[in-house]
């Protein structure tokens, strides 16, 4: 059975908030493509400059155009992220009364046997950090994947040989991050593990200094503490370590949509295949796949923690999502 995508469950999980992170949505992607506009007008603007045009309506009128296409950007986006964290606040409280109304009917052997600080891990950092993939993946993601493909299909109406010259960037940088993502899952429960038992380290030491200080275990007990916190931040490093080149290819890489654009854009002008005003358009809108690309990218970590996430909290709480996405 194909087990279902970390979104999709994240997404059935919030089933009580679609209706606002629906709306959420949709004004992120007007948003994005308000963000667009300026790149447009500058490009034509741009291109007016050097053919000497001198009409001063013909610069005012499209210095408004990308002017309200800002203002688009700025009070939609807002508005899209306003809706989406009280959905995700909204949602945090549902998922942490259901785990609270759960302990209760639980055994006191269970309760007894897991330690303190893992069930504060799971209750407070855990679910909260589901606030950002709520709040900001979901709108932000799905508007920063719809806007370099708005920005490609107005590239294929210019100049489809160039549209594509700006995707030879993409595939290059997803290798790298393939190779990152593909042991991502193990190598973040192994983080969440470590991170259990330094919480529960910390919690317990705290709990029982008087004990530990009356039986002279002072030394012991903080030797034990301080290993915890070691192997945290040891396991933390070593992920690091081996993630940094190929996060750091596939982060430099992708986003270069110019690196076959203006060679081969170049050529095509020098014979006379591709206009100036095309060409200058294209570069610029490829600076704006560029930075929504970049945004996109950003949220690659948080779409990765997501699944194991989930995992703690509904095998704590069995929320068992029905709905789905599609």
């Amino acid at each position: 059975m194909k087990k279902e995508s970390p979104l999709n469950r994240l997404w059935n999980l919030a089933k009580n908030e679609h209706k606002e992170l629906q709306i959420a949505i949709l004004f992120a992607i007007i948003g994005i493509v308000g963000g667009i506009i300026p790149f447009i007008s500058a490009g034509k603007i741009i291109a007016a400059l050097i053919d000497d045009v001198r009409k001063i309506d013909f610069y005012i009128k499209w210095f408004l155009i990308g002017f309200i296409g800002y203002l688009i950007k700025v009070i939609f986006y807002n508005i899209a992220l306003s809706k989406s964290h009280k959905s995700a606040y909204s949602l945090l409280e549902e998922i942490r009364l259901k785990i609270l109304n759960k302990l209760p009917k639980l055994s006191l052997g269970k309760v007894v046997d897991t330690p303190s600080g893992k069930i504060k891990q799971l209750i407070v950092d855990q679910v909260e950090s589901l606030e950002r993939p709520v709040a900001h993946l979901i709108p932000e993601l799905t508007a920063n994947i719809i806007g370099p493909i708005l920005i490609l299909i107005y590239l294929f109406i210019l100049d489809w040989r160039i549209a594509l010259l700006s995707l030879v960037s993409f595939p290059i940088g997803m290798i790298f991050m393939k190779k990152i993502m593909k042991g991502y899952p193990k190598q973040f429960a192994g983080a969440v593990q470590v991170g259990g038992e330094m919480n529960s380290s910390i919690v317990e030491y705290i709990e029982g200094i008087e004990v530990i200080k009356a039986f002279n275990q002072g030394d012991e007990q903080y030797r034990k503490f301080s290993e915890k916190i070691k192997a945290n931040a040891n396991y933390y490093c070593k992920w690091m370590k081996d993630v940094q080149f190929l996060m750091s290819m596939s982060k430099s890489v992708m986003p270069t949509t110019l690196l076959a654009v203006l060679p081969v854009g170049w050529i095509f002008f020098k014979n006379g295949n591709l206009q100036s005003e095309t060409f200058l358009m294209v570069i610029i809108l490829a600076f704006s796949i560029s930075g929504l690309l970049t945004e996109a990218m950003n949220f690659v970590d948080s779409l990765a923690r997501v699944g194991t996430i989930l995992d703690s909290v509904e095998k704590k709480n069995k929320i068992t999502p029905q709905r789905k996405l599609c």
